[in-house]
């Protein structure tokens, strides 16, 4: 026989099971269903079911929670419409079964409705109430059930007659309006709070209202555990709520607080935003290239090492969290024997434009199953580790095309002024999956949205719109918002060279590799020293090109001459002393050198002897001689056993590329076949009544 959601199905015309299919589209998975049998049978699994609730709007998920409160398998729509103070009628709750009958979750059979098998068990006590006096009765022993019978002046002693006692509510107000007042106020507090109360083994003794719980148990009003609670069946629950009490239904959305946008504020602040989104993620690469991230024994990456990163980025912790979980995201890091590693797609994500690289990121952001400055904390009172994955995190993919919406539909020129409000919103259209009641979650997602760019002056920006319509475009859109790199740098005086921009790739190596980053941002700026220029020269530049390259960089084409005599200085005492590796032996041109050298206090450690006047031996190894030398204020190199010498080039160490198709393309161009928003719902609400 064809179970009654079959027989719904075969009800439905071809462009209304499409509808459902739309939907519902894990029920397309292979195998393909052949018939309407097996489609209803995959319709009902729970793992699909349970899919489907998460991503409905508050009064739809009210409806399921009130119709498993009134019992199955069939609820008349009468009856629903009374618990939720609506004539059946109403256009409100119509428009509300209809969200659920296009998921093929709640369906008419007659003056019935009939729903999804596994919503029956959805929630462990729809509407705060407990379980039916019918499934708690048969667990009390005949001496209670003597008592009760008794007490309630029941016919017989059996718990069908219980159950008809409970079940009639004017009994039950009786009842308790009989009781004392401290019974009165414990089920009372119960019946809207509850369903549970505790009531371990001593509660007459242990509990101040330990004389109020026996009282309301033995007459069946709490039905104890026999370890630690009293639950209160559905139909006193009820019962002591009032006739008048009603199942929430809000079948529209909270209304938003909205301002003026400034008229031209919101592209100068995308490109503010988007600039240093690019630029804060290169740095965190860059500072995991230079020292790899270690992560915890348990999994993701510790405080520790998000402090370190948060300095040498220049922003705080919460933020440095979500650089480096979009660069994750985006395939630019990736793990190495558990340390966090640049990949190679990095090295061609670097050399790309602004407006190339800002699109990896964004579809990182879109596909990122973490929330990262949302404000939950462990068990510790700590926030958790970053790069682990949680319920929120994966709640976040379906609440970030929401947010991106809800921006969307705004009016021209408004924008959201109310953060707290938008939360109250997209906890509407999304309860299960944005419930927190803080906020916390949506309040990160919303200001993840400010800092990548998609929103701004609580508008959507260009590239909000864009990913959220037409992500194919993004490149185009980000290309136009967003200058081209900055080629050329500013040399000054004080030995500080300042970028007026995002530097380009090579220009950005070039400072990197010859002077100490200060600052970052819109204009970074670079500070240039003898260690900072040895350093330079040990990695094999020689202080003519050195010079060379920063006059091309140098945006009038010259130098100042405190640095043209600062490389040049370091120039010529650079490779004075040479370092051999024959177990180590020092040696030099000038005798009078050698012999500052052996003397120095400094170099103690390397318990150096002079086999000649321009010879020194070491008794450490070529490594730590070349640093202790330079840590005393020499500027030594090395040399390989045929006196050629050594170029000291820092190890560039790669992760392997992300598998699932997350990493980064090597063209950049081509990043949008990573992924594009999820499309929205047909029937995604702004309002009950648009499905």
């Amino acid at each position: 026989m064809a179970s009654p959601l079959t027989r719904w199905l075969a009800g439905r015309s071809p462009d209304e099971l499409a509808a459902i299919l739309v939907r519902r589209p894990d029920a397309l998975a292979a195998p393909a269903v052949t018939d309407l049998g097996s489609l209803a049978a995959r319709l009902q699994r729970h793992e699909s079911v349970a899919a489907a609730l998460a991503r409905l709007p508050a009064p739809a998920v009210q409806l399921v929670e009130a119709m498993q409160a009134l019992g199955g398998p069939a609820v008349p729509r009468t009856r629903l419409a009374e618990l939720i103070g609506r004539a059946p009628d109403d256009a409100e709750l119509a428009a509300t079964l209809e969200i659920l009958g296009q998921r093929a979750l709640v369906w008419a059979d007659g003056d019935e409705l009939r729903m999804a098998g596994a919503l029956w068990s959805a929630f462990t006590f729809p509407l705060g109430l407990g379980l039916p006096a019918a499934e708690l009765a048969p667990a009390l022993f005949p001496p209670e059930l003597d008592d009760m019978a008794r007490l309630w002046r029941l016919p017989s002693a059996t718990p069908d007659a219980l159950v008809a006692a409970l079940a009639d509510p004017d009994r039950v107000r009786a009842m308790v309006a009989a009781a004392p007042a401290e019974v009165r106020l414990l089920l009372d507090r119960v019946a809207h709070d509850g369903p549970l109360t505790e009531a371990p083994d001593d509660f007459e003794s242990a509990r101040p209202d330990g004389a109020a719980l026996e009282w309301a148990i033995r007459r069946g009003l709490l039905v104890w555990d026999g370890w630690r609670h009293a639950q209160l069946p559905r139909e006193v629950g009820l019962a002591l709520r009032g006739p008048h009490w009603r199942a929430p239904f809000a079948p529209h959305p909270p209304r938003l607080a909205l301002g003026d946008t400034p008229t031209g504020a919101v592209d100068r602040e995308t490109v503010a935003a988007a600039s240093t989104a690019v630029e804060r993620v290169a740095a965190v690469v860059e500072a995991a290239a230079v020292t790899p991230v270690a992560l915890l024994k348990a999994g993701g990456v510790g405080s520790r090492e998000l402090r370190r990163l948060a300095r040498a980025v220049g922003c705080d912790e919460p933020e440095v969290r979500l650089w480096l979980e979009l660069a994750y995201a985006a395939g630019l890091v990736g793990v190495a024997r558990e340390e966090v590693l640049p990949t190679d797609a990095y090295d061609d994500w670097a050399q790309a434009e602004p407006g190339a690289r800002l699109p990896v990121l964004l579809r990182g952001w879109q596909r990122l199953p973490a929330v990262p400055l949302a404000a939950a904390t462990g068990d510790t009172g700590r926030p958790p580790a970053a790069l682990l994955r949680d319920g929120s995190g994966l709640a976040a993919l379906d609440l970030r095309p929401a947010l991106l919406r809800t921006l969307d539909e705004l009016p021209p020129g408004r924008g959201i002024t109310d953060p707290h409000r938008l939360a109250d919103t997209l906890t509407w259209q999304l309860p299960l999956l944005s419930g927190q009641r803080d906020g916390a979650l949506v309040a990160g997602l919303w200001r993840e949205a400010q800092l990548v760019a998609v929103a701004a002056h609580g508008v959507l920006t260009p590239l909000g719109r864009a990913l959220l319509h037409a992500p194919d475009t993004l490149e185009d859109v980000a290309a136009g918002l967003l200058p081209a790199s900055v080629g050329s740098a500013v040399f000054q005086n004080d030995l500080t060279v300042v970028v007026p921009g995002l530097p380009a790739a090579a220009l950005a190596e070039l400072l990197d590799a010859a002077a100490r980053r200060e600052s970052r941002g819109g204009a970074a700026t670079w500070r240039f020293s003898a260690a900072s220029v040895r350093a330079a020269l040990d990695a094999g530049h020689e202080p003519s090109a050195l010079l060379a390259a920063l006059r091309r960089a140098a945006a009038g084409g010259d130098l100042p001459q405190t640095l043209e005599y600062l490389v040049n200085d370091v120039g010529r005492q650079h490779g004075r002393v040479r370092v051999r590796a024959v177990g180590c032996v020092l040696h030099a041109d000038d005798p009078a050198l050698v012999t500052e050298i052996a003397a120095a206090r400094a170099l103690r450690a390397l318990e150096l002897r002079v086999l000649a006047p321009t010879v020194l031996a070491s008794a450490q190894p070529m490594a730590k001689t070349l640093n202790a030398l330079r840590a005393a204020g020499f500027a030594p190199i090395g040399e390989d056993g045929d006196g050629e010498v050594r170029v000291e080039r820092p190890t560039r160490r790669r992760a392997p590329a992300l598998r699932g198709g997350r990493a980064a393309s090597s063209s950049v161009r081509g990043a949008s076949a990573h992924g594009a928003a999820p499309g929205r719902d047909p029937s995604a609400p702004g309002r009950v009544a648009s499905a």
